[in-house]
């Protein structure tokens, strides 16, 4: 039976940047619901009217046709409801000030996402900019039904005030986790005669140790080849993962984060100045990358392409698209074996297992769309997107047209052959991929679907025929739990605070860091004191009492 291919997309890193509110226009408009149904009435709404919608978006690096709007969920969406989507989206890379910008010129899209948004997000809605979504539940029984089916998605979608002011993406299932860190296999085995021996008598390596065993075989391997440029380890230009790995086998996170519900800050734990230490005695053994700190420019899944696709890399943080031997070139004699590996334990400091810093829970509450008070026909609008949290608008946002849905009258379908759809179900209920979408087929599903907008995704039938190696990077990656804060609310007082401080807080330690592990500042007990000192001045006690203020409030929730 042929099966649906993996849909593959990179989830974008949130930009950390500090921007602010003051400016903000605040709108005339009431955020009240118009028109909420009473006890026993039918929440309706009439379609026969053209209506046209505003929608706020930023552009990613995977977007695979120029304008959301050519996308052909969102044609089948416009076409279903008589409505127009229009779509603004600013230049990659100035997606903070571009947002910050229109709040604060009060010209505000219909629906704004929130992925770039660093500030309160109860501050706009008490500001007027944002309406609370959970006042229009009669218009949306999908996602209500969603929310009373699982707790934990209920608890992670409303904010500490009873509110809902982003429109979450579900997940039917848990979904396969994209990237993490990997290695070349191959190499080890080359190096030893097929007898790698890690120092933890495992198989695969999960000690700092076992890594101390690698590094420089992956050192010599290169250095023999004779390349001059080659990375055994490769580390992103900020000196740290932001998502933690590495880091939580020496017993601490890149930033704040709880244990038993006791929130700390990473920086300035033991744990990292065990991380710094290891990564300085590293970098002057050659097994870094040399030049690390000055790619600025390379996100943190994507590497120095040259050496992770060019087959000099031992290292780095990878994606699933690169596993096994996909990246082979074997016209040109590199046949490579990469596999993912486990965050290292940093036995010598007593440390017994980690946890992976990067959440992949199927239901957190990340980014996310919200509705701005301008927007006109709210209602309208709410009961249009509730449609893609039913089963039928699932199918559709995961895996795209099928042949009733008009497949034959999509241009872009229509290019690729695929008048009779992405897909079909059989007589078993199981999905069954177009034929491009099969294994060798050589199209990709992601710009036939809807990876975007908010909605439920009916990802079970992906998970069912993953391939092998991505079901078992998925469980690798994911081996000690998830780590990162759930949807946590800081009031405005407390955000006013939280963002002075943590910006100060943040341009050190990031400057620290890297004069740590290059070397240009000395690390020893005396400078890391200092180091812990001159970070408590700029408030970071302060910082770890406003999150554990706010987190015991989620659990409250």
């Amino acid at each position: 039976m042929k099966r649906m291919k993996k849909l593959f997309a990179i989830l974008l890193c949130m930009v950390m940047v500090i921007g602010g509110l003051s400016g903000c226009k605040k709108t005339d408009k009431n955020s009240e619901p118009s028109t909420v149904p009473t006890q026993g009435e039918e929440a309706e709404v009439n379609f026969t009217e053209p209506v046209k919608y505003t929608y706020w978006l930023p552009a990613t690096p995977n977007d695979y046709l120029s304008e959301y709007s050519k996308y052909p969920v969102v044609q089948y969406m416009n076409k279903k409801f008589n409505m127009t989507l229009e779509f603004q989206q600013p230049a990659a890379g100035t997606e903070v000030d571009a947002l910050n910008l229109m709040i604060g010129t009060g010209e505000y899209t219909d629906i704004i996402d929130s992925a770039y948004y660093t500030n309160s997000i109860d501050e706009l809605n008490k500001n007027g900019i944002i309406i609370d979504i959970a006042k229009y539940l009669d218009y949306m029984p999908n996602l209500k039904s969603l929310l009373d089916a699982d707790p934990t998605f209920k608890k992670n979608v409303y904010n500490d005030n009873g509110q809902i002011l982003k429109l979450p993406t579900y997940l039917a299932e848990d979904p396969l986790q994209w990237g993490g860190l990997v290695y070349r296999k191959d190499i080890l085995d080359s190096m030893t005669g097929n007898k790698v021996t890690f120092p933890s008598g495992n198989d695969s390596p999960t000690t700092i140790a076992d890594w101390e065993y690698m590094l420089p075989l992956y050192k010599q391997y290169f250095e023999a080849s004779g390349m001059t440029d080659y990375a055994p380890f490769i580390l992103p230009a900020t000196g740290y993962f932001g998502s933690g790995d590495l880091l939580t086998g020496f017993g601490t996170a890149a930033s704040y984060h709880a244990v038993d519900d006791k929130v700390s800050y990473g920086p300035i734990e033991e744990g990292f100045y065990n991380y710094l230490v290891k990564m300085n005695d590293w970098f002057q053994k050659g097994y870094i990358y040399k030049d690390f700190a000055s790619r600025t420019n390379d996100l943190f899944y994507l590497p120095n392409t040259a050496l992770t696709y060019g087959g000099a890399a031992g290292i780095w943080f990878g994606a699933t698209s690169q596993l096994g031997t996909l990246l082979s070139q074997p016209d040109y004699g590199l046949n490579v074996d990469i596999q993912p590996i486990l965050n290292p334990i940093d036995t010598e400091h007593g440390n017994t297992s980690a946890i992976n810093m990067m959440y992949a829970g199927r239901n957190g509450q990340t980014g996310g769309a919200m509705i701005s008070s301008t927007c006109q026909n709210v209602e309208r609008l709410l009961t249009t997107i509730d449609y893609m949290y039913s089963e039928e608008g699932a199918m559709l946002k995961e895996y795209g047209l099928t042949k009733e849905q008009g497949a034959a009258d999509d241009e872009l379908y229509k290019e690729h052959g695929l008048t009779e759809g992405a897909y079909s179900i059989d007589s078993n209920g199981e999905v069954i991929a177009a034929e491009p979408f099969l294994p060798g087929g050589g199209l990709d599903l992601t710009p036939f679907v809807d990876y975007k907008m908010p909605g439920m995704r009916n990802n079970k039938y992906t998970n069912k025929n993953l391939k092998e190696i991505d079901k078992k990077a998925t469980a690798i990656w994911l081996n000690y739990g998830y780590g990162m804060f759930p949807p946590i609310y800081r009031t405005t007082e407390e955000d006013a605070t939280y963002t002075a401080n943590q910006s100060n807080i943040e341009d050190y330690v990031n400057t620290m860091v890297l004069k740590f592990i290059l070397g240009d500042e000395k690390l020893d007990k005396t400078s890391w004191e200092e180091y812990k000192k001159q970070i408590e001045t700029f408030g970071v006690n302060d910082n770890i009492a406003i999150m554990q203020a706010a987190y015991d409030r989620y659990q409250q929730r």
